[in-house]
């Protein structure tokens, strides 16, 4: 690979970075309640102080939760291009993914199985993302048209992602002490995923 090629495949690996990372920030948006200031809160240092400290704890779930969305994302990107650069072969990758996701082999069979749902997400997302970077268009709404071809073709593999993400949700709910809140923060998060890339597959196609 020459270093014109190395470049262009660079960038698009930082456009499939900043579309999962600006996705990851849109859902968050959607999910966690931002504090809002009022102009009399200023006035009064105790209630000043206590927005302080909620908006000091909406920051750190967001981070959080943002964090959590984009763990598998990174890995399988950093995967597929690794892969397209000829640095490992596929069946390497799957034996790296496994050490990295799988933090502890004896751990109880509940964690086991996050960590294979985990994994299975993994492995859609570096097919998509090998993909993707084999056209070697500039932005990620191109990279996808490009592949895909149709809309039709892109939401196939959305209804696919949504589907792995939700079995990565359901072996997670286990481990949590309020599973009701849990199950009902889940549910709202895969709505709006869902609604979102619906809506982004009509725009890619539609533009082009």
């Amino acid at each position: 690979m020459d270093k014109q090629e190395l470049a262009i495949i660079n960038e698009n690996y930082k456009s499939i970075l900043a579309y999962e990372t600006k996705t990851a920030q849109i859902i968050t948006s959607k999910i966690i309640e931002k504090p809002e200031l009022s102009a009399w809160m200023v006035l009064m240092p105790i209630v000043f102080i206590l927005f302080i400290q909620r908006y000091q704890k909406y920051n750190e779930s967001s981070k959080g939760f943002s964090a959590g969305y984009l763990y598998t994302k990174k890995i399988a990107l950093e995967t597929a291009y690794r892969i397209y650069n000829y640095e490992i072969s596929r069946e390497e990758a799957s034996a790296l993914v496994v050490e990295i996701v799988q933090k502890n082999p004896n751990a109880e069979l509940t964690i086991l199985n996050i960590y294979n749902q985990q994994i299975k997400e993994i492995k859609l997302l570096s097919e998509h993302y090998l993909a993707l970077l084999a056209t070697k268009k500039d932005s990620y709404n191109q990279m996808v048209v490009s592949h895909y071809q149709t809309e039709d073709n892109y939401l196939g593999f959305v209804n696919q992602l949504a589907e792995t993400e939700k079995e990565v949700t359901k072996a997670s709910t286990p481990t949590f002490k309020d599973v009701v809140e849990v199950s009902g923060i889940m549910e709202k998060v895969e709505k709006n995923l869902w609604e979102l890339r619906f809506e982004e597959a009509r725009k890619f196609f539609t533009q082009g």
